[in-house]
């Protein structure tokens, strides 16, 4: 569901109202205010904030995003093949570098896109 609203970043920019708008019903699902959903857009490593002509706040995905997702993948399948075993999503975020800040969503894009990663409910293994 968030995923969707990063893709649609990465195709363009938007206003944190345009933003709001195009995606009122994942906001409702998670039960976040215009304020939420913007400090979760300012949390997030792969969005950069532009101005617009009125002043208003644009935000949009910057180029380097597959690259970031390739590190993350690089870095699951790396933790995994050190454990030896699959392992919860939970316990894969606590074991990642410090600084880093990834959540659930962010590990099952990163495994939905690199066929060496497998989820299988709450665990993500090595294909």
């Amino acid at each position: 569901m968030i995923d969707v609203v990063l893709r649609n970043l990465n195709q363009e920019s938007m206003t944190l109202e345009q933003i709001w708008l195009d995606h009122g019903q994942a906001w409702q699902q998670l039960g976040w205010n215009l304020v939420q959903v913007k400090l979760w857009l300012l949390c997030q490593p792969s969005v950069l904030i532009e101005h617009t002509l009125n002043g208003e706040q644009a935000f949009q995905i910057q180029c380097a995003q597959t690259n970031q997702e390739t590190n993350l993948s690089d870095e699951l399948v790396a933790l995994l093949e050190k454990a030896g075993r699959p392992m919860p999503l939970s316990q894969l975020i606590s074991k990642l570098p410090a600084g880093r800040v990834v959540t659930e969503p962010m590990l099952r894009a990163a495994a939905q896109h690199d066929a060496r990663l497998e989820l299988k409910g709450p665990l993500l293994k090595l294909t």
